[in-house]
């Protein structure tokens, strides 16, 4: 279940900063009540539309912090631009990223998103590989465009 689809409003989102030892303040809520609406966002993108600050350090630390606590993970971009998205309720924490699931680019819009419905299949290395992580993207026109 995605994150997005329990909160409902800015009090539900300060209760879910809090359960992930993130102090609530109005750009931290801004900030992951932007990611409801948006696939995946750009720290540029997050700049241009946050009321609350414009300041790049703060977009980054607050993006860094949400992302230690596994709230958002980074996800390919067309331009090789870094994005975040959403994890899953349940999928990571502050230990582990533990994503299996592929990140489809528009070529159209430009944007990233998560598909959660298609997994990631097991990769066997030869072996002396050590696997420490697994992308893959799928490239195309999403239903929007």
């Amino acid at each position: 279940m995605l994150i997005f689809e329990l909160m409902k409003n800015q009090n539900d989102i300060a209760v879910y900063l809090n359960q992930h030892g993130i102090k609530k303040t109005a750009f931290r809520v801004e900030l992951l009540d932007l990611f409801f609406s948006n696939s995946s966002l750009t720290q540029e993108e997050i700049k241009e539309q946050i009321k609350e600050t414009k300041n790049k350090v703060t977009i980054y630390r607050a993006l860094e912090a949400f992302e230690k606590k596994g709230i958002i993970h980074k996800v390919p971009d067309i331009n090789n631009v870094m994005r975040y998205a959403l994890c899953q309720v349940g999928c990571c924490s502050e230990e582990a990223h533990t994503h299996n699931h592929i990140h489809f680019i528009c070529k159209s819009c430009k944007s990233t998103y998560c598909i959660e419905e298609v997994k990631i299949p097991n990769i066997n290395l030869p072996e002396g590989y050590q696997k420490e992580g697994v992308r893959l993207t799928v490239e195309g026109v999403c239903p929007r465009c």
